[in-house]
């Protein structure tokens, strides 16, 4: 008896290697749950999901599953504040202190919003502090955020701010913004209603049965970990400490947790929402008329700042304005960058600005291993190259291309071109 393969969603025309890799995954078991979409030039041409998003109930993935896409959110909170720039609210060279006061003690007095998103403040973690608080006790927490001495001397390192970054920057938006807003009541009036985007910075309460389960399909191997691990595992281990009601990300699965309006790591929405939100910044920020981010905007995402092994986690990118990129090199052409951010378990959001396509892969099906250990996802690399096949096919490009997701490799590369 053959296996039944749950999958549905639409490709457009030259796209349909898209879903047969899809399709494939789904059949070798691979893929057990999930989506995946694309915007190019302005246009949806992929928006597939399959399998299930509860898998005990046999609940299968539907077009409007929505999906928690952990730290692939902390890419919308680096938008968040870049659309506050080009409004003129906000300035990346500016102390942080400027709009937040209170911020400015603990050795924090000269930390520029700039080191801020871009990992630079050494501010991985609070010593003491329930994610909760950001519901019942803001203000509590926001005094807890302003106290927090920093964990290395501030523009000397760089390193992940798990989920630390959203808060910091949630205080940032609420005293910038002249209506006083959070990250994603800012988001949700300014940027995703309207574009037309369902995306949301915790997931209210009501639309809870339309949420995909987390499960974990590997979990970190700790003695693996710590024999490959490039970061300070002693930083490591402190910021694993807190917060104390979120140690394990199954936690998301109960809606009192997933509603909290937390930016590092509770956005939830479907692949085509984050699809189309990387889809506009891909071609040019403007979509219908209206304007998300100025192009000027949208090429400093993808200028690196910092780069190499992050001093935390040990992670080997390069990182940008709250943004990861990694390079890509067509021929003799110079590298390009593409922007964006994973997220625990296997999640991505990224945007191309040189072929002009956003695109967005979700699972509920989550790989502990893959988020700290550096490995492929191997569902979303599949989709990754198939997509740029069918785009390169289409524009008549047959240049090799050679990608470069961590640093190291682009290091590597160079380094043995110059001993030529």
């Amino acid at each position: 008896m053959a296996k039944r393969i749950l999958i549905d969603g639409f490709v457009k025309p030259g796209f349909e290697h898209v879903l047969e890799t899809f399709r494939s995954n789904l059949s070798s078991g691979l893929e057990k749950g999930g989506s995946f979409a694309a915007y190019y030039r302005g246009q949806l041409v992929v928006h597939i999901w399959g399998g299930y998003c509860d898998f005990d109930s046999r609940r299968p993935w539907k077009k409007d599953t929505l999906s928690c896409f952990f730290s692939s959110t902390k890419a919308i909170c680096a938008f968040v504040i870049a659309h506050l720039v080009d409004r003129g609210h906000l300035d990346y060279s500016e102390k942080v202190s400027k709009y937040w006061p209170e911020f400015a003690q603990n050795g924090k007095e000269n930390i520029t919003l700039e080191q801020l998103v871009s990992l630079q403040a050494g501010l991985v973690t609070l010593d003491d502090y329930k994610l909760s608080e950001i519901r019942d006790d803001p203000k509590g927490l926001e005094k807890k955020l302003a106290a927090q001495k920093p964990f290395w001397n501030p523009g000397e390192a760089f390193g992940y701010h798990p989920l630390t970054f959203a808060l910091y920057l949630d205080q940032v938006v609420s005293h910038a913004d002249p209506k006083h807003r959070n990250i994603a009541q800012y988001f949700k009036e300014e940027m995703a209603n309207p574009f037309d985007i369902e995306f949301y910075i915790g997931l209210p309460k009501h639309l809870h049965y339309r949420a995909a389960r987390v499960v974990l399909t590997r979990k970190m191997d700790l003695e693996q970990l710590a024999k490959h691990f490039k970061g300070d595992l002693n930083l490591f281990m402190e910021t694993a400490k807190n917060p104390k009601d979120f140690h394990d990300v199954r936690r998301i699965n109960d809606p009192d947790c997933a509603e909290l309006p937390v930016g590092s790591s509770h956005g939830f929405g479907g692949a085509d929402a984050m699809a189309k939100l990387c889809g506009i910044l891909a071609n040019g920020g403007e979509h219908e008329g209206k304007l998300l981010l100025s192009r000027e905007l949208i090429r400093k995402f993808e200028k690196p700042i910092v780069k190499g092994y992050d001093i935390n986690y040990g992670l080997d990118h390069w990182w940008s304005l709250g943004t990861t990129l990694f390079g890509v090199k067509e021929g003799n052409e110079p590298v390009k960058f593409i922007f964006g951010h994973g997220g625990f378990g296997g999640q991505w959001v990224g945007v191309d600005t040189h072929y002009k396509v956003g695109y967005a892969y979700t699972t509920g099906f989550c790989d502990a291993a893959a988020s700290y250990n550096g490995i492929a996802d191997q569902r979303l690399d599949s989709l990754y190259h198939t997509i740029y096949d069918c785009i390169r096919r289409i524009e008549n490009v047959i240049l090799p291309r050679i990608n470069y997701f961590l640093y190291s490799q682009y290091e590597k590369a160079t380094n043995a071109k110059n001993k030529l």
